[in-house]
């Protein structure tokens, strides 16, 4: 204590007593030197200029004293006339952070400047390292100093885990030194969290600290003022975080999807370099959604890396409690009856054994079933057969994400001679490797004739491929990911505490139209065994979707992009579905709202905005040539459309089929009675 107070009496020459409220002072000054000398006369309702930058607004909202109230606006006026003044900042603040008595007033302007910059993940990540070392050493005066100074970053950076880390902070906590930034920035939190009473508190213990601490009583700021700066602060936040979004997107429409999606600490070299022959960027399809109804928050990225690191640490077995039918049969699937397979979607009893795939051996090699063990955490998969697609490379990956997460992609024989005649990949080798995609060859002969189904096995049973992994990303070989999947899958299913996250449709809402759309599109060749399906499912309980049916936004998903957890609802729900998939067709987003529906215990589900998968992903064209150059061949059991007869809603002329009452419920001719 003797010692520091040296130091400060040193460096501005006051007696001890005036030192401890100097320095307080001295720290507060950067943030408060405009609001006076800026904010409007009661007379003027002119509002203040909007400066680009958080710092300022939260100096401006601390308002003026006199003193050193040029440092943060010469800064700024120079940073905006000559950018390179901010270079460095990180490592000017490690300098003075490493020095016995750090000069306070320094590492304010340092801060700050790494803010301008919009590098305040630099400036949270120094700060909780130099926090642990002042700590350690006890010297408790520098420690509140520097959590101060992370308090403020962390309201920069505006997730709600931020804001709910600066409130835990022992700073704002410690009431022995009345010190203005405490309740002010509490008050500026829960503002930001928009909880109106406590805000309205500490803003009011704010004023009365400040007033006597700066010997003025005369000159209360409103309250109103407050808001307006406060609500410009989040501005500025959303702003910098949408900025974000576009650095990470590139070539890509800026979203307002996001918030804060940019790792720390992004990889810069490519992951891959492919041969120009190979064009694995042609052919792109466009989209129009620039806005978002609903947008997503996602956590500091090094935040999200232990929180699914400690997860995997402390987490039980999380096979989901699902216990799996063994034995041989004809097909991978066993080709269930339709009561055997309703029979399972009531899964009250635990010791059940789920029909679940694998009733015949999957056909991959030793070395990446070895391979596929040892991934014990988060798995992204991803499958091209018949040569459909191209292998692309993700972006915007975290430093540390490719330690923490595997990439599989599954290809049969035809996709991989391709890749071989790219020079992708080599057939003397026994592992396979394209960018971050290990690749699995799977024999197409000891499993199902058309390529579609083959890939429905890791899209929906990667929980049992995959046993040891806690949660898993599928991504549709057409779809490049463009968001670090640990950021994803924290925001969209573990933030949510739900089992799986899927995309609503873009168009369709109801089943029926899904089934209308796959036979007027002919997207599956077996007319007729489409209608079979829907009326299967219309006889036993399907109905078209109603608000009824919420939290379920849609009955029809886009299943291209499918996060899930490892656990029991999704396990189940994966399990059940394939079944599906094997009875009927590969279509999987025909049968999803029946199974969601019927299936017990219910799915938690979370279905997000279409505008939300348009950011997470681009989307690509199909190959239209194999990559020998011939013209592609669709793979059909006959070769030709098969006619349905008759329709859904008459039969033999007359009504009515299996399906009549969804219809007319769906058109809105009837209801639900």
């Amino acid at each position: 204590m003797g010692n520091f107070i040296s130091y400060v009496i040193s460096m501005y020459g006051v007696n001890a007593t005036t030192a401890i409220s100097f320095v307080i002072i001295g720290c507060l000054s950067p943030l408060i030197y405009v609001f006076n000398r800026r904010r409007p006369k009661p007379e003027d309702k002119q509002k203040p200029k909007l400066l680009h930058t958080r710092s300022f607004i939260i100096r401006e909202i601390h308002s003026g004293i006199p003193a050193l109230h040029g440092l943060v606006e010469d800064d700024y006026k120079q940073a905006r006339l000559n950018p390179s003044t901010l270079d460095n900042a990180d490592k000017l603040l490690k300098e003075h952070l490493q020095q016995e008595y750090p000069n306070l007033i320094i590492l304010q302007q340092n801060a700050a400047k790494l803010e301008m910059s919009a590098k305040e993940d630099d400036a949270v990540k120094i700060l909780r390292e130099a926090l642990e070392k002042t700590n350690a050493k006890e010297k408790s005066h520098e420690a509140y100093e520097i959590e101060m100074l992370l308090v403020e970053m962390l309201i920069y950076k505006g997730g709600k885990s931020d804001l709910e880390e600066a409130l835990k902070c022992e700073c704002l906590k410690d009431e022995s030194l009345k010190d203005a930034r405490r309740p002010l920035y509490k008050a500026i939190i829960n503002k930001m969290l928009e909880k109106k009473n406590e805000t309205e508190k500490f803003w009011h213990e704010f004023i009365a600290v400040r007033d006597p601490a700066f010997g003025r009583t005369d000159d209360e700021i409103p309250y109103e003022m407050f808001e307006y700066h406060a609500d410009r602060l989040l501005h500025e936040i959303c702003c910098k975080f949408e900025h974000h979004v576009g650095q990470l997107r590139n070539a890509i429409q800026e979203s307002r999807c996001f918030f804060r999606s940019s790792p720390l600490d992004p990889i810069q070299n490519s992951l891959f370099s492919y041969p120009s022959s190979y064009g694995e960027h042609k052919y792109v399809v466009s989209t129009t959604r620039s806005t978002c109804s609903s947008p997503v928050f996602f956590s500091d990225y090094w935040d999200v890396v232990k929180e699914i690191k400690d997860y995997r640490k402390n987490s039980r077995a999380h096979s989901g409690a699902l216990w799996y039918m063994q034995g041989n049969a004809e097909s991978f699937g066993g080709n269930l009856s339709t009561l055997t397979r309703f029979s399972y979607f009531d899964h009250q009893n635990d010791s059940t054994e789920v029909p679940c795939g694998f009733l015949k051996k999957f056909p991959i090699s030793d070395s990446d079933r070895i391979a596929m063990e040892k991934c014990d955490s988060v798995v992204v998969v991803s499958a091209i057969f018949n040569d459909h697609d191209k292998i692309r490379q993700p972006k915007g990956l975290g430093s540390n994400t490719l330690e923490d997460v595997c990439f599989f992609m599954f290809v049969d024989d035809v996709t991989f001679r391709g890749l071989e005649h790219h020079g992708l990949i080599s057939i003397k080798s026994r592992e396979y490797k394209i960018g971050v995609w290990r690749i699995v060859k799977v024999a197409k002969e000891d499993l199902y004739q058309n390529p579609a189904m083959n890939g429905v096995i890791p899209k929906y049973l990667v929980h049992r491929l995959f046993s040891n992994s806690q949660f898993s990303l599928w991504i549709d070989a057409k779809l490049q990911l463009m968001v670090d999947p640990l950021l994803l899958i924290h925001s969209l299913v573990i933030s949510k505490n739900v089992d799986m996250a899927i995309s609503k449709h873009p168009y369709y809402v109801h089943t029926m139209e899904e089934a209308m759309a796959t036979a007027r599109w002919k997207k599956w060749w077996d007319v007729n065994a489409l209608k079979v399906q829907m009326e299967t499912y219309c006889e036993n309980g399907l109905q078209p979707w109603s608000p009824s049916k919420q939290p379920y936004a849609s009955d029809v998903p886009d299943s291209a992009l499918i996060l899930r957890r490892h656990a029991l609802g999704s396990n189940l729900f994966s399990c059940l579905i394939f079944n599906e998939l094997e009875a009927f067709n590969p279509r999987d987003q025909l049968p999803f709202a029946f199974v969601r529906d019927h299936m017990k215990p219910n799915l938690k589900l979370n279905m997000f905005e279409v505008e939300v998968f348009e950011q997470v992903a681009v989307e690509y064209r199909h190959n239209l040539k194999s990559s020998d150059g011939t013209t592609m061949k669709k793979v059909s059991s006959s070769g030709r459309t098969k006619r349905a007869h008759p329709d859904l809603l008459y039969v033999n002329g007359s009504c009515c089929s299996k399906c009549q009452k969804y219809l007319s419920m769906m058109w809105g001719e009837s209801s639900n009675d």
